[in-house]
């Protein structure tokens, strides 16, 4: 009896080191995936590990016992090879990383939120469109290379200034991070849902596509109809008076902080 219930703990154990070995590597790839997703690294990174998985597979099936061998040895120089060829994107990680505080302040955001729905009101008045993006966790990179790097503090003169008609910046996005303007002018995916409005134009399908891609909050402002819309999570919600939006900001944004706080003051009890 106590032979079969130390064989069964046994089997039970080595049930439980599985599961946390796929636990621990599917966490590990995911988080890989999260922050290379949308750069120019991402597509580098799945053809690498296509080919390094095709020959691993290969020389098992095969035993093609040079090719493993040669795997073996050259994995160590493997890794050195993806620090260096994925520099850039690690670089910008850590920056990220660093540059993010876990606990962001309610009235900094609240008042990029203010500036941001003052800009639009001046803008509805004269007739001018916007495309706002409201980055959160996931960077969509491809927006920072194919727009003007701005690092400049939200006002509403830098927005009007802008999106103001004719000017090289009011053709594409804009993107806020924190209370920082960080890029202008860029170009967003556009979405390839079916069934939408025919009336939507280019702005509203940009912010469609990045929400979808990512989880940024887009505010747009039509240029023809002078229409306050809101993309978050591949759904477009409008038409929204600068209240409505004022409170869908606030409740999408600081809700994060909230959790954020929450997760913290839960980890220190």
């Amino acid at each position: 009896m106590s032979s079969y219930l130390h064989t069964h703990f046994a089997v039970v154990a080595d049930v439980v080191r599985s599961l946390i070995e796929i636990f621990i590597l599917t966490a590990g790839i995911y988080s890989t995936w999260k922050l290379f997703r949308g750069t120019r690294g991402a597509r580098v990174l799945a053809g690498f590990g296509f080919v390094l998985a095709s020959l691993s597979l290969l020389s098992k099936v095969l035993q093609l016992k040079e090719i493993e061998t040669l795997l073996s040895i050259s994995s160590p120089f493997l890794l050195v090879a993806l620090v260096i060829i994925f520099q850039p994107e690690l670089r910008r990680m850590f920056a990220e990383v660093g540059s993010r505080p876990l606990m962001g302040s309610h009235r900094q955001q609240t008042e990029v939120i203010e500036t941001v729905i003052s800009a639009l009101e001046q803008m509805q008045q004269v007739g001018h469109g916007a495309l706002i993006a409201f980055e959160r966790e996931i960077t969509y990179e491809p927006a920072r290379e194919t727009g003007t790097l701005i690092d400049a503090k939200v006002s509403e003169d830098l927005i009007a200034t802008i999106f103001f008609p004719k000017t090289p910046l009011h053709d594409g996005g804009a993107i806020i991070v924190g209370d920082r303007l960080a890029v202008a002018a860029a170009i967003f995916p556009l979405t390839q849902a079916e069934g939408l409005q025919r009336t939507l134009g280019l702005r509203h399908r940009a912010a469609l596509g990045l929400s979808d891609e990512t989880d940024a909050v887009v505010v747009v402002l039509s240029e023809e109809t002078g229409i306050i819309s809101l993309a978050y999570n591949g759904e477009l919600r409008r038409p929204l008076s600068t209240d409505e939006l004022r409170s869908q900001l606030i409740a999408i944004l600081l809700q994060q902080k909230e959790d954020e706080k929450t997760l913290v003051e839960q980890l220190a009890g």
